[in-house]
């Protein structure tokens, strides 16, 4: 089949004895007392770098974001040189929800932005302001300004730097991501000189029933067990210390990004008012599920997905499908993810 038709058929188809437990717990309380002294003695590490975010939703929402990620990189080591190639990636491609995923995007935005530097030391100064007339101080304070200016967290120093970090990691994503997409299509055209991926494959109905089976099947993504730190009572989340899909650094090089779109301050605001709260423990599942939203990107991946199913609907061939998965199972996907920071001009 000609490029063309290719194209046109992508578009057409858009062990010690029992003692009283009063005892036992005491002895268990001296015996973590002492363990904590002797390691603390030992590595140096103080109580309060051990601190622990009050809740994990931000993580648990981010954590749909990274499948993604792992998705990605799953379907990047795999070989072309068999049908189970484009199935597979189908699957794991088509098994995104779209408001998970861009919920997913903002709450690992705002992990990346609560693990900057400046902007933990702008709210280490924030959380050390005291009590003044009419004006509260530390965390009651800043939930305050937060509660009454939705962009506070922006006006803080360390803003422009969580922001640069976060524009960087989506630039960085998009490429990566855009990259694995080129490729399919690259290799749709080659598998049209190959006997296999001329081959006729299952009904196409038949495989959009598969590839939702296996997302019913594989269950909710799950949060790492990252190495938090703490100083001054603001909670950084080491990003770097989980697995290395769950690294900022994740993606590829790209050119710099700037918020151009329209609507790309609201969202960032979001992100950077959750980085606040989660780094200064006064964040819950209530505020995330408020705050981690992406209607824009939301929207655009239920396109996406829709698009993905009438693509495939259209095929016959494992080169058809690897086409399909290229243009709208990854390309369009590092599009709606990565609108918030736009390549600048």
């Amino acid at each position: 089949m000609s490029r063309n038709r290719l194209q046109n058929r992508a578009t057409i188809a858009t062990c010690f004895a029992p003692r009283p437990a009063h005892r036992r717990t005491a002895s268990k309380r001296l015996i973590i007392a002492a363990a904590l002294a002797v390691g603390f003695a030992v590595t140096g590490v103080s109580a309060d770098t051990l601190a622990q975010p009050k809740d994990e939703a931000l993580e648990r929402t981010a954590a749909n974001y990274i499948r993604f990620r792992e998705d990605v990189s799953a379907i990047e080591a795999m070989t072309f040189d068999n049908a189970k190639v484009t199935r597979e990636a189908h699957r794991r491609l088509a098994a995104h929800d779209s408001g998970e995923l861009s919920s997913g995007w903002v709450a690992y935005a705002a992990l990346v932005a609560a693990d900057t530097p400046e902007f933990a030391a702008a709210l280490k100064k924030e959380m050390k302001k005291k009590k003044r007339r009419n004006q509260l101080g530390g965390s009651k304070g800043l939930l305050s300004h937060l509660a009454q200016d939705p962009s506070y967290a922006r006006k803080l120093p360390g803003a422009k730097a969580a922001t640069a970090a976060i524009l960087a990691m989506t630039a960085h994503d998009g490429a990566r991501i855009a990259a694995l997409g080129e490729a399919f299509k690259t290799q749709a055209y080659a598998m049209q000189k190959t006997k296999w991926g001329k081959q006729r494959i299952a009904g196409s109905q038949e495989r959009i029933k598969d590839a939702s089976a296996y997302r019913r099947k594989r269950g909710a993504a799950t949060a790492p067990a990252l190495a938090h730190s703490s100083e001054g009572g603001v909670i950084a989340p080491s990003l770097a210390s989980a697995n290395a899909n769950w690294d900022a650094n994740w993606g590829e090089d790209a050119p710099a990004s700037a918020m151009s779109e329209k609507n790309a301050q609201v969202i960032m605001d979001r992100v950077l008012n959750l980085a606040a709260r989660y780094s200064t423990g006064t964040l819950n599942s209530t505020v995330v599920h408020a705050y981690a939203k992406n209607n824009k990107s939301d929207r655009c991946l239920s396109m996406a997905k829709l698009t993905l199913d009438q693509c495939i609907a259209a095929t016959r061939t494992p080169y058809e499908e690897a086409f399909c998965l290229g243009e709208h199972g990854l390309n369009d996907i590092a599009t709606c993810v990565g609108w918030v920071g736009a390549p600048s001009s």
